[in-house]
């Protein structure tokens, strides 16, 4: 059954909403950092170096507009969004947590360069559940394909390193402390 995500959004949500679009763009850029250094280098394993390297390139591009706002041109954004759409990976299983990393890495970048062009909050919140339900994934693999998983709770201690690192991370932004992307490990 997996964890809620509408559990998750009633405990973030609130949280990321007291951001500014920079705080929120720094939290978009931390996630997909977080979700290469996990997952990015699968795809290089598997064949597909090409389409991480579009996906790094995207990501660099958000870390530079983490520095310099100003480098964050329509024009650029709608080009990093076309060539991360054009990313065709065939075969993935969503079901099983090395596949369901590859794909949330993708659709992290996706979503954050999405708030990037519509300042839209729920592309960020999408971005920040992504590795919870790769957690999921990694959670519901152990159950036989007849069984059904219990329906998580967002206090499993399963999923509590990551939502911790998360609300510690909106906690400093909120705060006012100062970010770049010299902080794209902090917490984690």
């Amino acid at each position: 059954m997996a964890l809620p995500y509408s559990a998750y959004k009633k405990k973030v949500q609130p949280e990321l909403a007291k951001l500014s679009p920079e705080q929120l763009l720094f939290v978009g850029a931390w996630t997909t950092e977080y979700l290469d250094r996990q997952y990015g280098t699968i795809l290089d394993g598997d064949g597909f170096a090409r389409e991480h390297e579009v996906l790094q390139n995207a990501i660099a591009f958000l870390w530079k507009g983490v520095d310099d706002p100003a480098t964050l041109v329509e024009a650029d954004v709608k080009k990093q969004l076309k060539q991360v759409r054009n990313i065709d990976i065939d075969g993935l299983d969503f079901a099983k947590p090395k596949d369901c990393g590859i794909l949330k890495l993708m659709e992290a970048v996706e979503s954050t360069l999405s708030y990037v062009k519509d300042r839209k909050l729920d592309g960020i919140l999408m971005t920040a559940w992504f590795p919870m339900d790769v957690l999921n994934a990694q959670k519901d693999e152990k159950y036989v394909m007849n069984e059904t998983p219990p329906k998580y709770k967002l206090d499993d201690p399963f999923f509590a390193e990551e939502l911790e690192a998360q609300l510690k991370l909106l906690a400093y932004l909120a705060e006012g402390k100062a970010f770049s992307s010299a902080n794209k490990s902090i917490f984690r």
